[in-house]
């Protein structure tokens, strides 16, 4: 399921897969929110390593106009 098609639902479980960052406003908010508990979320990003930093990571993207005055 993408994740414009779970955007509404509620899931006991849920599996992300991001083989590239999400590349849309509020998507990695709306795959990370629809699961009941975070226990139930797996995560599995690929070519997440920043050079010099620790860990896996993706961009979110924000467009930083919608929180401007």
């Amino acid at each position: 399921m993408t994740i414009n098609k779970a955007q509404g639902q509620t899931l006991q479980q849920v599996g992300l897969y991001l083989p590239k960052p999400v590349f849309g406003h509020g998507q990695l908010y709306v795959a990370l929110s629809r699961c009941t508990t975070p226990d139930n979320l797996k995560i599995l990003i690929e070519n997440g390593e920043i050079r010099g930093r620790e860990g896996v990571y993706t961009r979110n993207v924000v467009y930083k106009r919608f929180f401007e005055e």
